[in-house]
């Protein structure tokens, strides 16, 4: 049996759908503007979802402000480290290689050096006497302290030698002669060569073929001369150097020390039965000087 509604309550429920539409329009409306504004928002200004209030924060709420772990700098320099180029290039560093090349110019010039001694040869022989007076030659520190005070205002405190400002020692013995290195008289003066002179050893002299040293010093170097004879250079007291050349042999070596009136070498007479001489010269504050000024010929 159809029962047929009131017209009254058929009004109520139309209403009712109604406005229930609308509510629901409304909110899908708001919802939407709601998502519009969330993705217009950069994602520097958002906020979280859950947010922490005063209260909580004090009761030690969990706080993780970034789960970006901070780089470790020991694993940053070897990274470096590896894209570095070394001396000898590529990956492999350049230690063994250069180490490699500066031992075998060492064997090269120890080599020349070492050749260059075993030549008897007028040009190796000059080089014989360079090399042998650069080795054997004392430094010159009063030239290094006035290069250091031209450059630096002063000479290195930390070398003893510079920082010495007391005033040098007097010598109280007094000056003495230079003993004649052989009896004989003076064939070549000092003016024909500026460098030295050459004796003749005289006839009636018991020990005129033996040379002595003029004074006390130091052997410098013993050498052969081009002409093949040879020639010891001392070192005497009162920065004098003298070298005796023409020899025709001597015991002496480098480094030797020798008395005043020690003997040098000797001479022997040459095939031509020609009398051999002695070549002599002094040598003075890296000058050349006349012997016949510091050594009475007979």
């Amino acid at each position: 049996m159809k029962v047929n509604k009131p017209a009254g309550g058929i009004d109520m429920e139309q209403k009712s759908d109604i406005k229930g539409r609308r509510k629901q329009r409304i909110r899908n409306l708001l919802e939407q503007d709601d998502a519009s504004q969330k993705a217009a928002v950069p994602p520097l200004f958002a906020l979280p979802d859950q947010t922490t209030t005063f209260k909580e924060w004090g009761e030690g709420a969990s706080h993780d402000f970034s789960k970006i772990p901070e780089p470790d700098p020991e694993a940053m320099w070897k990274q470096r480290r590896n894209n570095w180029v070394d001396e000898g290039g590529g990956d492999k560093p350049g230690f063994a290689s250069g180490f490699m090349r500066k031992t075998i110019a060492s064997l090269v010039v120890f080599g020349a050096v070492w050749g260059i001694f075993n030549v008897q040869q007028p040009w190796a022989l000059k080089v014989q006497v360079f090399i042998a007076d650069a080795l054997t030659r004392d430094m010159d520190f009063a030239a290094a302290e006035v290069w250091y005070e031209e450059h630096f205002s002063g000479a290195p405190a930390f070398i003893p030698i510079f920082g010495d400002k007391n005033p040098p020692a007097e010598k109280v013995t007094a000056a003495h002669d230079l003993n004649a290195p052989l009896e004989g008289s003076i064939v070549r003066p000092f003016a024909a060569t500026l460098k030295g002179v050459e004796i003749m050893p005289a006839v009636n002299s018991n020990s005129s073929l033996t040379v002595k040293s003029v004074d006390t010093g130091r052997v410098l170097s013993v050498a052969k001369e081009a002409e093949g004879g040879i020639r010891i250079t001392v070192r005497h007291t009162g920065d004098v150097t003298a070298e005796y050349g023409h020899l025709s042999g001597t015991k002496l070596a480098a480094d030797d020390w020798v008395q005043s009136g020690d003997t040098i070498g000797w001479l022997e007479e040459q095939e031509n039965a020609s009398v051999p001489l002695l070549f002599f010269a002094i040598m003075k504050d890296k000058t050349y000087i006349d012997p016949a000024e510091v050594v009475s010929f007979d």
